[in-house]
């Protein structure tokens, strides 16, 4: 049985249910958004419920433990009045690296590994922009739902989907959107949840290129927080293998800007008026 000390006391640690986790992440992604870090946030959700006072066997206070165990923490303090606290044991890298186990595992996915090592994913993407290194920004629904649907109306017959989202984001480019945008991080985050890493727009030649190969981790740690489950985990991956072997094998990675990127500002135009 999994254990974790909490000031000073040993926590036997009970398997929660998805519904828990979820409603935990839910807590979390704003938490890390505003740039407090995975740990951070966990202790603060800890030290909030002891200041109410949850017990350690409360649902949610046993989810937040969960994930600190699989992130490798033993032993910690929560200070239910600052708020604040410490990691006092924390299991070696080279412990760690010893467990080669899937994190996506359906036993890992029930544990919180699953939860933890997607919410750090997330909380570390970057993206490069025609060579330049961005973050891609954790943005509520509100924010990213007018590029979807820009990127739904845009979309052509068959055209894979991560086709249709770089077009996108190259015809904004190429149409001057300001790269501080809030349109632009949108975009660049619904690219980082399906793999891609950067993309390069050349308006002289009208190509886009892929910069690298499809992030898996990337692509299944948004699968995972989509609700895929473990089945939606390992589609994933396979798409992931295919456009990766595509791309060394055919050379992959360019499209055309020919007439992209009148049509894909009156798109998001649309779906700013829509908001």
């Amino acid at each position: 049985m999994a254990s974790i000390i909490l000031n000073g006391q040993r926590i036997e640690l009970t398997v929660q249910n998805q519904e828990t986790l979820g409603a935990l992440a839910n807590t979390l992604v704003p938490m890390l958004a505003a740039k407090q870090g995975l740990l951070a946030s966990l202790g603060g959700v800890l030290a909030h419920g002891l200041a109410k006072p949850l017990p350690a066997t409360d649902p949610p206070m046993q989810a937040c433990l969960w994930l600190l165990h699989e992130m490798g923490v033993r032993a910690m303090t929560a200070n239910p009045g600052s708020g604040g606290g410490s990691v006092d044991k924390v299991t070696s890298e080279e412990e760690r690296a010893r467990d080669t186990s899937d994190p996506y595992s359906a036993g890992n996915i029930a544990t919180g590994r699953a939860m933890a090592a997607s919410l750090s994913n997330v909380s570390l993407r970057t993206f490069s922009l025609n060579g330049t290194r961005r973050e891609v920004k954790i943005l509520p629904r509100e924010k990213l739902e007018p590029a979807m649907q820009a990127v739904v109306d845009m979309r052509r017959l068959n055209e894979p989907i991560h086709i249709t989202t770089t077009r996108a984001l190259a015809s904004m480019v190429a149409s001057g959107v300001a790269l501080d945008d809030e349109r632009i991080d949108a975009v660049v985050s619904l690219l980082s949840d399906l793999g891609i890493c950067g993309i390069s727009v050349d308006t002289t030649t009208n190509t886009i290129t892929l910069d690298g190969l499809f992030s898996e981790a990337n692509a299944v740690a948004s699968a995972y927080l989509q609700g895929g489950g473990v089945v939606g985990v390992q589609r994933t991956r396979e798409r992931i293998t295919q456009l990766n072997a595509h791309a060394q094998n055919a050379a992959a990675g360019t499209d055309t800007l020919e007439k992209i990127a009148p049509a894909a500002s009156r798109h998001f135009a649309k779906a700013r008026r829509r908001r």
